[in-house]
């Protein structure tokens, strides 16, 4: 994707020596692609220094983000994508504090959609699909920004499932109840179209 949008390409891929990356057919993808692979040494994880912060800065966010929300840890990958969502939206010194987003892809990104992990919110259901004394929204739970569609990623507590909606009602609470804006639900506009396009994670 990166090679696409951008232009440029993968010359040196650095990794621990995990099986994933010494498979033969990955080797083999490396060669043909003209990618050059370096390994740490063993227990070593300092020599990919940059890597293992980034990937321990990932967990601890997403950690608190489960625990901040007494949300169990089989939203741990939801939770890490939104972390990652997060960090390429928000300014970083070794950019001279632009975002990644921006460094990308030469504009600034739109936040006004971003939604804090784990709050209630209210789907609203088409009349298309539903009769008419059906209920009109369905009570979830953020947990996530989707990357194919302009659309939040929302749990629903009573089948279990994920599923996908643009229009959405966040009811925005502290754990204690004390509202956080106004002391009103916060409706959302949709989702920015560069976001939507691009698929950034």
């Amino acid at each position: 994707m990166i090679e696409k949008q951008t232009g440029k390409f993968i010359r040196i891929l650095r990794s621990d020596q995990g099986r994933e990356f010494k498979k033969g057919i990955f080797i083999k993808y490396c060669k043909e692609q003209g990618i050059h692979q370096q390994f740490t040494t063993p227990y070593t994880p300092q020599q990919n220094g940059v890597a293992e912060r980034k990937n321990r800065t990932l967990v601890e966010c997403a950690y608190n983000m489960l625990k901040g929300k007494n949300l169990t840890n089989g939203f741990w990958a939801e939770a890490i994508n939104t972390t990652v969502y997060l960090k390429n939206r928000s300014p970083t010194k070794s950019l001279e504090y632009k975002t990644p987003f921006e460094a990308l892809f030469g504009f600034k990104p739109t936040v006004s959609h971003l939604r804090i992990f784990g709050y209630k919110a209210f789907a609203h259901i088409r009349k298309e699909i539903r009769k008419k004394l059906d209920s009109k929204a369905i009570k979830c739970t953020f947990i996530g920004y989707c990357s194919e569609y302009k659309a939040y990623k929302l749990f629903d507590s009573s089948t279990h499932k994920v599923f996908v909606s643009r229009d959405v009602i966040f009811h925005e609470q502290v754990n204690d109840g004390n509202p956080i804006q106004n002391n009103e639900e916060c409706h959302v506009p949709l989702l920015p179209k560069e976001d939507s396009e691009i698929g950034i994670s």
